[in-house]
C-alpha cells in the first residue's frame, strides 16, 4: 500500500499548515470587522429596550431585549472563535481551532433554550393577569429595534451563506427582526383595541421563532460534531464519480466529513493497477480535481493500493458499510 496526501488550492489548510491564504485571510478579516459593528449596534439597541420595556411595562419589548442579549452573547462568541481559530498557535492541533466555530454554533444554539421557557413562562403570568402597557414608548423603540435589526442582518447576510458561525449570528438576527416586527404590529393594535392581552401573546410568537432557529442550529451543528456526511453532499455520487475515472479499478473506506464551514475532508482507498507510486500522480489529480470542482472536497487524503480482482468486495463505501465489502467498478459498471 501507498499514500498520496493532497492539499489543494489554499484555503483554509493553508493556515493549517502555516501557509498564506490571502483570499480566505481577507474573508476572516471582513468578517471580524462586520461582527464588531454588529456587535456594537445590538449591544446599544438592547440597552434601550431593556431600559424602555421596563418603563413602558410592555413584556414584548423586554422579551424582544432579551432575545437580543442572548444575540449579543452569540456575536462575541462568534467573533471570539474566529480570533482563536486565526491567531492562536495550534501546533498540537492539526485542524487547528476551526472546530470552536461549530461549538460556537452549537453554545449559540442552546443559551436560547432557557429563554425560550422565561418567556413563556413570564407571558402566561400576564395572560392570567393582564397589565396595561405605555404603547408610545413601546411602539418608538420597537420601531428603532426594528431599523437596527435590518441593518444588521443586511451585514451579516453576504457572508451567512458561506459561513456556518456567521451564519448562527445572522438566523439570531433574523429572530430578532422577527421579534421586533411582531411588536411593533402589537404596539399599533393595543393603540387602537387596548388589546393587552396581545403584548404576552407576541412574546409567545417570539419564542415560537427563537425555538425553530435554535433547533435547526443544534441538529446541524451537532451533525458537524458527529462527523457526518455534510448536507448537500451524497457519499454514493462521490464515489461513482472516483470510479468513473479510468485508472481507478475500485475504492473503498470512503469517509466525508466537515471540520467547519466549507471546510470538507474525505480519506479514502481507492484501488489501482499495480503501478509505481509516481504514476500515481495524474490519477491523484483528476481525483482532486473531481472532489473540489463536483462536491467542493478540498481537503483529501488517499491511499492507493494495488487492485486484486480476486478479492473485490460489495458495499457502498460510505463510513457504515464492512470494511470488507466496497464495489468494484466492474461490478457497478
Amino acid at each position: 500500500m501507498f499514500e498520496h496526501k493532497h492539499h489543494p488550492r489554499v484555503k483554509k489548510e493553508a493556515h493549517l499548515h502555516g501557509e498564506s491564504g490571502t483570499h480566505h485571510h481577507d474573508h476572516r478579516a471582513t468578517e471580524r470587522k462586520l461582527l464588531r459593528v454588529v456587535i456594537v449596534l445590538t449591544f446599544v439597541m438592547m440597552v434601550a429596550e431593556i431600559v424602555w420595556g421596563i418603563l413602558s411595562n410592555s413584556l414584548a419589548l423586554l422579551s424582544d431585549a432579551f432575545h437580543m442579549l442572548t444575540h449579543f452573547g452569540a456575536l462575541a462568541v462568534s467573533l471570539l472563535s474566529i480570533e482563536m481559530a486565526v491567531r492562536m498557535n495550534h501546533r498540537d492541533k492539526t485542524f487547528g481551532y476551526w472546530r470552536v466555530e461549530i461549538l460556537s454554533a452549537l453554545f449559540n444554539g442552546l443559551t436560547l433554550l432557557p429563554i425560550i421557557g422565561f418567556i413563556v413562562y413570564r407571558a402566561y403570568l400576564r395572560l392570567v393577569h393582564p397589565e396595561t402597557v405605555i404603547v408610545s414608548q413601546m411602539f418608538v423603540v420597537a420601531v428603532i429595534g426594528l431599523i437596527v435589526n435590518l441593518i444588521c442582518a443586511l451585514i451579516l447576510s453576504g457572508v451567512s451563506r458561506e459561513d456556518f458561525n456567521i451564519r448562527s449570528a445572522f438566523l439570531h438576527m433574523i429572530g430578532d427582526t422577527a421579534s421586533s416586527v411582531g411588536v411593533v404590529l402589537a404596539a399599533v393594535i393595543i393603540h387602537f383595541t387596548n388589546w393587552y392581552f396581545l403584548d404576552p401573546m407576541v412574546s409567545v410568537l417570539i419564542a415560537a421563532v427563537i425555538l425553530f432557529w435554535s433547533i435547526g442550529l443544534i441538529r446541524e451543528s451537532v451533525n458537524i460534531l458527529l462527523e457526518s456526511v455534510p448536507k448537500g453532499i451524497n457519499i454514493k455520487e462521490v464515489k461513482e464519480a472516483i470510479l468513473d475515472i479510468p485508472e481507478v479499478k475500485d475504492t473503498h473506506d470512503l469517509h466525508i466529513w466537515q471540520i467547519t464551514s466549507l471546510m470538507y475532508a474525505l480519506t479514502a482507498h481507492v484501488a489501482v493497477e499495480n503501478i509505481p507510486i509516481a504514476e500515481t500522480r495524474s490519477i491523484m489529480e483528476k481525483i482532486n480535481r473531481i472532489l473540489d470542482e463536483r462536491f467542493h472536497i478540498t481537503h483529501a487524503n488517499i491511499q492507493f493500493e494495488p487492485h486484486l480482482p480476486a478479492y473485490d468486495r460489495h458495499g457502498e463505501g460510505s463510513a457504515e458499510e464492512s470494511p470488507s465489502h466496497p464495489v468494484s467498478k466492474e461490478e457497478s459498471l
